[in-house]
């Protein structure tokens, strides 16, 4: 009885609060009606706490604003519905691929990424050690980052050009298709992201010590932090290079990260110097500056010239202090006690009349 009242207690509230704004009736389950408040949670089967809140503003802003729950969440049919299945971003979606007349899918995504070094599975298809490691499309698109920008009289600027979309609405005048599409075109022609946010997604992994040992990978993250490119990010520069600009071949999908000993990779070691060549870099870089190591640690059994030369620097270092310490000691003591001497001076005066 109590579980009862208490069911219709909570629907009464979700009612009075949900159908009061009908803005967040934007689907066709209305969905939002329950999912816009913020303690909407549960604790699952695995003892996780899952959260279930829905940010309007920040899906509004997003690239599937103009899809339906429903197209991703496609099991769900009735409400209050049954526990959602984990939504596969290569299913056909209601959108049509504008250069062509098939539907939307992310299957060419998926297919690029199954060859990079990022795929669970190897080249002959079979599982990789340590699976649950490598990421999901939710890993690494963890939020939506548009950052639309406009061109007028030569002048580049942030945000949506009013010249630009105007003459998109003489044509595509109904709802905000013009916005939307404008926004998802110009957001492609620049970095989705900043230079310092895909550094952070890239940490995720690249930076947990136990994955590191796992994979028997160095700490690419803090040795990339220590180089100038790094120090530069970190000042707020967004023409300096990220991961995704020395790890993604120019011209190629940017899921197409590869190994370093993968021949076609962008870091091999007969392709670095193209890779730092390009027109947004160093465009007459030499194979010099190209035969530099960015993530060299101090591993004494990886990286043993690069050990000893660190431990031969330190010494001179701690060598150089000292001595000039002992110096600057030496002569303290001097100007303290400027009687005092170490050797005393023999009288060969003694003896003479």
């Amino acid at each position: 009885m109590y579980k009862q009242l208490l069911a219709k207690l909570i629907i009464a509230i979700v009612c009075f609060y949900g159908f009061g704004d009908y803005s967040y009736a934007g689907d066709e389950l209305n969905c939002v009606l329950c999912h816009k408040f913020r303690g909407l949670s549960r604790i699952d089967k695995d003892g996780k706490f899952r959260l279930f809140y829905i940010n309007q503003e920040l899906f509004d802003s997003g690239p599937h604003r103009r899809n339906k729950c429903k197209d991703c969440h496609t099991d769900i049919n009735k409400i209050p519905h049954d526990p959602a299945k984990k939504v596969d971003c290569t299913q056909e979606c209601h959108m049509v691929e504008p250069s062509s007349t098939e539907k939307f899918s992310h299957k060419s995504v998926a297919k690029v990424l199954s060859k990079s070094v990022h795929s669970p599975v190897d080249k002959n298809g079979k599982e990789k050690k340590f699976k649950e490691d490598y990421p999901g499309c939710k890993d690494c698109h963890d939020q939506p980052f548009y950052r639309p920008f406009s061109i007028y009289k030569g002048q580049l600027k942030a945000g949506v050009s009013k010249r630009g979309i105007s003459r998109c609405k003489s044509c595509h005048t109904r709802g905000d298709f013009a916005e939307d599409f404008y926004e998802h075109v110009t957001t492609r022609l620049r970095k989705s992201r900043f230079p310092m946010e895909t550094i952070e997604a890239c940490a995720k992994c690249h930076q947990d010590k136990a994955f590191q040992e796992r994979h028997d990978l160095d700490d690419v993250v803090t040795t990339y932090k220590q180089t100038f490119h790094g120090k530069m990010i970190a000042l707020g520069s967004e023409r300096t290079p990220d991961c995704l600009d020395c790890h993604v071949v120019e011209g190629e999908n940017t899921h197409l990260i590869e190994a370093q000993d993968v021949p076609t990779s962008a870091v091999y070691k007969t392709n670095v110097q193209a890779t730092c060549r390009t027109e947004e870099c160093h465009s007459k870089a030499s194979a010099k500056l190209a035969g530099f190591q960015t993530h060299v640690t101090y591993d004494r059994e990886k990286y043993p010239l690069q050990f000893y030369m660190l431990v031969g620097f330190k010494a001179l270092m701690a060598f150089v202090l000292y001595f000039f310490l002992l110096l600057i000691f030496l002569e303290l003591l001097r100007r303290l006690f400027p009687g005092f001497s170490f050797f005393k001076e023999k009288n060969n005066n003694s003896g003479d009349n």
